[in-house]
Formats: structure tokens, C-alpha cells, sequence
């Protein structure tokens, strides 16, 4: 496999495609959209949110209505009727959607937790795009049961922060032809020009998930996001209104007692308390800052095994560090769906250890939002000293400019300076993302580091992603020189680059009522060789096959091939050693995902192959059952099997998980996990009482379990916020 052979490939998957399908039905599309505009209409009346759109004002404003499918059947009218009005007064923006059902006894009602998965239930959102950029915006989730999902959209619905939790309200009912839902969203909680008339864009999205059918009620191409808000109406009427100033001030108090045996000492003691403040500044900054910063509610990290020898990656999962991410992410490498192998902003740097343990975090202050024609992200956060590790003074910016609606440029600058000694390590970079038609996007950044004790180096990214309705196709290089470090980043292998590639194409029936919803037939493959592109390390390629049935389930194929020029030896398991060398190994794989939304789901995939010098079988195996929209409990198994001439290992991952929300302010989370490498058990269980809104108690129960090592600690946390 050469560079020339994977470029050849990935550029003739590119760039030949049609213009239809590129560009669609775009003229039908326009010609819809400019129909799509809704009115909001003042009111003096109270309006009682109760999920009933019973109060004579509702009757004085217009409908927004005629929803069209997403999917399957791409444009057609959607098969059950909608009905969206809003009112609003000096505050408050009321939306009241009346969502009919020829069958409501069949509503799927998946979770009443806050950030629920919309995608498995009966939903209804709305996204508001305030400042009509076509980029960014704030939506509202719900369900027939009244829970809260709320979502900061940006970059066209590229990425997209469910962390953000807005102070809003909402109530739904269930009825006899249907459900209805109302929701009050304080104006406080949005950002939006500060003029007299209001004028937004806003798209609407209901789901049917019975009939896994998604409507929205400006057309929105089946290859995008419902958060491409480049696709929305418009919303009118709103005016004389100001967002305010939005100060949140949420003091907080922990309390928490410990063990760890065998070591003698019983229980310890510790309390201890802070206090976060947001503030909106104007109508477009927002101000965060914590002092006394406190993760201890947050969920623990699932256990992996890991056969490579590269780093792990583990998400974020911390609140604080999941607000407002895209205004410190550069690339396309940040988004979900994206390899990882490079990404200059990793925020499970600051108080975290490389082994995961929780590093004491004094504080921090933190700017998003925009000044004129500039988005703005400013980071800076201070950690206390930890084992043999020095405070550190972490820092981040990023600034870009949105030059058009499809061009936009940036800086950044990330930086860790140890407290009380000169070490630091500093990074800067530009960055460049160019989107000249809605399926293909172009990124480009590159940066250098500087770090004491060391010369530095450079390191960057350039792609191109194409995204059709009958093609996907994405072609990229990284290059990352030796030298290069990044204390706030996350850089998978140094001393490379790497070259990838990817072609699919989609098949989808003309009869959306057959079994099969879709199919894809893909190539994928990459090549790295040193940061000199004097010698080839890796060669990868890949062919695969996707299968989508009617009610949602997928079937997913893979073969494998691999080449390694192996330049050291690493370990796999505790003492198995793969030496220096060539290699040539193949797998296939195959996985089974059935219809998520179901009572009972589950998923299967199994891989099997050559793994280096010897043989590998991965076998996973995952059941869900859902009694209720209140009760859900899940078990996933995993074994890895690796037999190499040297002796075998075996690796096997257990995890179960409760979910019990006793109502949309009540829940109670248990999440059991067993490492078979590690020998270990851990417990986290949480309880998560919403006792007034954006207000929490929470108990926390953790336990790891290994030979001769057992620790547990029980943590209470309280918070309330004080709203100005």
C-alpha cells in the first residue's frame, strides 16, 4: 500500500461525486424554507405550565405546522400532525406544542432523567439560532413525560454540548389523540442581540420513535444534523425584551468519610465546601468561575484493557469541563465521530492524574462566548501539588473569527506552568476550517510546543470530509514531530505521520417500508511513516459493510488488514512481550445492535483474527431492559482471548448499571464494574435528588475492590443556586 495508491483513492472518492449529490434538491429546499416562518405573540396573560394549552392566549397565536420527514422517506410529509404556537411576555418565552398520535397508547417513553437520549423516545425540540449566524444555537428538549434535555449547538450541529443545562421549565401531558407539552425558557437564559426586534432562526424536530420516523419542520437533507441550523425557519414577533444579566451563584458544602484496608486508621474525615458563579456578561459573553472546584458526584470511568501500545483514551465526564467544549476544540478531531489521534485541547489534563486519580483543584475562571465578529474561549485553572507532582497553573485560549457563513480563522494557545519551579510546557497554533458547500467541510491547523528542558517541535492536521446523501468520504494527513509535547492535549504517537482515508456508499431502498432502511459498502485504509518520511511503521486497511433495518436495529461487518514495523517491544497483559519486528496480520469482525428503544435490547459483536504473531478473539455481548420510563438495568460482557507463542492472556471486562428515576428530579444511578486483568471490583452508586431547579443533593457510594486492597469512601454534597 503506498501514499500515492491511498491518495488517488480518497481524492477520486472526494471530489467524484455529482452535483446532485452534493447539492440535492437545493431549490425545492430554498423555495420551503423561505415559507418557514413562525410568529411569537405577546402576551399579559399568566401562563399556568402545566402541559395543557388551555389559557385563551394560546388560541391568539399562529400555528407553525407542516413537518416534513428526515427520515426514512427523505421530504415527504410527516405521517402524524404538529402543532407548535408561541407566546412571550417581559421575561419569558412560552412554546406549546400540540403532537398528535393515531396511536398514543404506543408512545415510547425511554427516561425521565435530565440529558436523556431523544433519539430512543417520542421527543419534541426546538433550536433557536439568536444571533441568525446559521452556526450556533441553544434547543429544548422534551418527552411525553416532561423531562429536560437541553443542547448548545455549533458549528452547523458539528458539535454539539448536551452538558449545558439552562435554567427552563417544561410540563407534558398524555392524551387521548396525542401528548402536548409546554415549556418556558426565561429570556435570561439565552444570548441574543441586544435590539429592539428580535428576528431568530428556529427549527423544530419530532420524533415518532415507533416508526423510527424523524420530522422537522424546516427540510432538512437526511445526511445533517437537525442542528444545522444553516436548514432552520426563521421565528419573528419577539421584541423589547433583554436577556439580562443572568448571575448564578451556587455555594456548595461536601461532606465525606473514607476507608482503605488493610491499612489501620478505621474511617477518615473530611469536609469542605465552595462555590461556582456563572454571569452572563451583556448579551453574548458568559463568565464562569469556581473556587474549591468539586467533581466527587461524577460518574466513574468505564474500565478498558488495553492490547496496544498507545495511550487509552477515557472521556470527559467532569460538569465543569463539559460546558461550552467548542469554544476550546480545534479540528474536526474534536468531534465525536472523528479519530483522536490529535487533539490540542484535552481537558482531562487539569485535575486528573495519568492513572485517573482525582488531583485537588483550587479554581478557576472561564470566558465563552463572542465580541463582535470573534468567538472567545478563555481557561485558566490552578491545581494543587499531588504525590510527587507540583501545583500547576493551567491555561488555555482560543479565539476565531467567522470571516463568512462557511469560513472561519483561529489562535490558540494552551500552556501548564508547575508552581514553584520552571517547568512549563507551551503550545500555539492557527487554525483555518473552510465549509464551501453544507456536505464538505476542510479544516487545517498546526502548532509548536515549547517546554523547558527541551527544543520543541511542530505538530498539525489537514482534512477534508465529504458528507452526501449518497457519499461519505473523509481524507486527512498528521504529522506530529518527535519532540513534540502538549500538557493539555492529547497526542496518541509522536514521530509521525500519518496519511488516512475513507470511502462509503449508501444504498437505501426506493420503498421505505422495506425491511432494510439502509446500506453502506465502505474501503478504509492508512498509511504512517516517521516525522522524516524516511520509513513506513504502519499499514492499515480496511473493507466494510452496514446494514440499518426498519426499526432501528444495525448489523456492521469488517475486514482487516495490518501491517507493523514494530521499532521497540512493549507488553500485552502483565508479562507477555512483542518484540521488534515485521508483521502482517489480518480479523474480521461482526456486530449486531438490535432496536435501542425497545423494552428489551441488546448487542453482539464478535472479532477474531491473527494479533501479531499469534491468534485474538474478542467476544461481546450486551443485554438492556427497560420496565418503564423510570426503571432501566444493563449488562455488557467482554472477553479477550490473545494466544502469541509466548504463553496467552486473558482479559475480561463485566459492567452493570441500574437506572432508577423516580421522577424527573429524582434518580438513583448503580454502575458495577469488574476488570479481570486488574482483578478488581468497583462500585459507584449515586443518588441525585433535584430539590429546586439547577439545585442538587447528592449521596455518593464508591468501592474498589482488589486483593488485599479495598477502599470505600461515602460522600454527601449539597448545592443551591441563588439566582439574580
Amino acid at each position: 500500500m503506498t501514499r500515492a495508491w491511498l491518495t488517488a483513492l480518497c481524492v477520486t472518492c472526494t471530489f467524484g461525486l455529482s452535483a446532485q449529490d452534493v447539492a440535492g434538491q437545493e431549490f425545492d429546499q430554498e423555495a420551503i424554507r423561505a415559507t418557514k416562518r413562525a410568529t411569537a405573540v405577546r402576551t399579559s396573560q399568566p401562563i399556568v405550565l402545566d402541559g395543557s394549552l388551555d389559557e385563551e392566549a394560546w388560541k391568539q397565536a399562529p400555528l407553525a405546522e407542516g413537518f416534513y420527514q428526515q427520515f426514512p422517506d427523505e421530504f415527504a410529509a410527516a405521517s402524524e400532525r404538529t402543532e407548535v404556537r408561541f407566546l412571550y411576555d417581559s421575561d419569558t418565552l412560552y412554546i406549546g406544542a400540540m403532537l398528535y398520535d393515531s396511536e398514543p397508547g404506543r408512545l415510547i417513553i425511554d427516561s425521565l432523567r435530565r440529558d436523556f437520549s431523544n433519539f430512543q423516545t417520542d421527543s419534541f425540540l426546538v433550536v433557536f439560532d439568536t444571533f441568525l449566524d446559521k452556526r450556533s444555537g441553544y434547543s429544548f428538549v422534551t418527552n411525553a413525560a416532561g423531562a429536560l434535555r437541553d443542547v448548545q449547538a455549533s458549528d452547523n450541529g458539528r458539535r454539539n454540548d448536551a452538558n449545558w443545562d439552562g435554567a427552563w421549565s417544561v410540563r407534558s401531558k398524555v392524551l387521548e389523540n396525542g401528548w402536548s407539552t409546554e415549556i418556558a425558557v426565561p429570556f435570561k437564559t439565552l444570548r441574543f442581540p441586544a435590539s429592539a426586534e428580535q428576528e431568530w432562526g428556529m427549527q423544530i424536530q419530532r420524533i415518532i420513535r415507533r416508526k423510527n420516523e424523524f420530522t422537522t419542520w424546516a427540510p432538512v437533507p437526511r445526511q445533517f444534523s437537525h442542528y444545522a441550523v444553516s436548514y432552520a425557519g426563521t421565528l419573528a414577533g419577539i421584541s423589547d425584551v433583554r436577556s439580562g444579566s443572568d448571575l448564578r451563584v451556587t455555594p456548595f458544602a461536601t461532606a465525606q468519610v473514607t476507608n482503605r484496608q488493610p491499612r489501620a486508621g478505621g474511617w477518615g474525615r473530611n469536609a469542605d465546601g465552595g462555590v461556582d458563579v456563572k454571569w452572563g456578561l451583556g448579551s453574548s459573553l458568559l463568565l464562569d468561575a469556581s473556587y474549591r472546584t468539586d467533581f466527587s458526584q461524577v460518574e466513574a470511568d468505564e474500565q478498558q484493557i488495553n492490547l496496544t501500545r498507545f495511550s487509552l483514551f477515557f472521556p470527559e465526564k467532569r460538569q465543569f469541563f463539559l460546558e461550552s467544549p467548542a469554544s476550546f476544540q480545534v479540528g474536526l478531531a474534536s468531534v465525536e465521530t472523528e479519530r483522536r489521534d490529535l487533539l490540542p485541547f484535552f481537558s482531562r489534563r487539569i485535575g486528573l492524574s495519568a492513572s485517573g486519580q482525582p488531583i485537588p483543584v483550587v479554581g478557576g475562571l472561564r470566558l465563552t462566548g463572542r465580541a463582535g465578529s470573534q468567538n472567545i474561549g478563555l481557561l485558566s485553572m490552578r491545581t494543587e501539588s499531588f504525590e510527587q507532582e507540583p501545583g500547576a497553573q493551567f491555561t488555555a485560549a482560543r479565539v476565531s473569527r467567522n470571516l463568512t457563513p462557511s469560513a472561519s480563522v483561529g489562535a490558540f494557545y494552551f500552556g501548564r506552568e508547575a508552581v514553584g519551579t520552571d517547568g512549563f510546557n507551551r503550545v500555539g497554533g492557527l487554525d483555518l476550517r473552510l465549509t464551501p458547500r453544507p456536505a464538505i467541510e476542510i479544516e487545517a491547523f498546526a502548532m509548536r510546543s515549547a517546554t523547558s528542558g527541551s527544543a520543541g517541535d511542530f505538530a498539525g492536521r489537514t482534512g477534508i470530509r465529504v458528507d452526501t446523501n449518497a457519499h461519505r468520504a473523509r481524507l486527512g494527513l498528521i504529522h506530529v514531530g518527535s519532540d513534540f509535547r502538549n500538557d493539555l492535549g492529547f497526542v496518541l504517537r509522536r514521530g509521525i505521520a500519518t496519511t488516512f482515508g475513507s470511502y462509503k456508499r449508501v444504498f437505501r431502498p426506493s420503498d421505505t417500508r422495506a425491511l432494510i432502511r439502509e446500506q453502506t459498502v465502505g474501503v478504509e485504509a492508512e498509511q504512517t511513516v516517521n516525522d522524516d518520511y524516511s520509513q513506513v511503521l504502519t499499514q492499515v486497511g480496511a473493507v466494510t459493510y452496514g446494514l440499518q433495518l426498519r426499526d432501528g436495529a444495525v448489523v456492521n461487518a469488517q475486514l482487516n488488514g495490518t501491517r507493523e514495523q514494530l521499532d521497540r517491544p512493549f507488553t500485552v497483559g502483565s508479562s507477555l512481550s512483542i518484540e521488534r519486528g515485521d508483521y502482517a496480520f489480518e480479523s474480521a469482525s461482526i456486530e449486531y445492535r438490535s432496536n435501542q428503544s425497545a423494552r428489551i435490547s441488546g448487542n453482539v459483536n464478535l472479532e477474531a483474527g491473527e494479533y501479531w504473531n499469534g491468534r485474538q478473539r474478542l467476544t461481546t455481548a450486551g443485554i438492556r431492559v427497560r420496565l418503564n420510563e423510570n426503571v432501566a438495568a444493563s449488562a455488557t460482557l467482554t472477553r479477550n482471548a490473545i494466544e502469541l507463542p509466548q504463553g496467552s492472556f486473558t482479559g475480561d471486562l463485566a459492567r452493570l448499571r441500574l437506572d432508577w428515576s423516580f421522577s424527573p428530579r429524582m434518580f438513583l444511578n448503580a454502575f458495577v464494574q469488574y476488570n479481570g486483568e486488574a482483578d478488581a471490583w468497583l462500585s459507584n452508586i449515586r443518588f441525585n435528588l433535584v430539590h429546586r431547579p439547577l439545585s442538587d443533593i447528592y449521596v455518593v457510594w464508591n468501592e474498589t475492590r482488589q486483593p488485599n486492597d479495598t477502599r470505600r469512601a461515602l460522600m454527601l454534597k449539597y448545592t443551591h443556586l441563588i439566582a439574580f
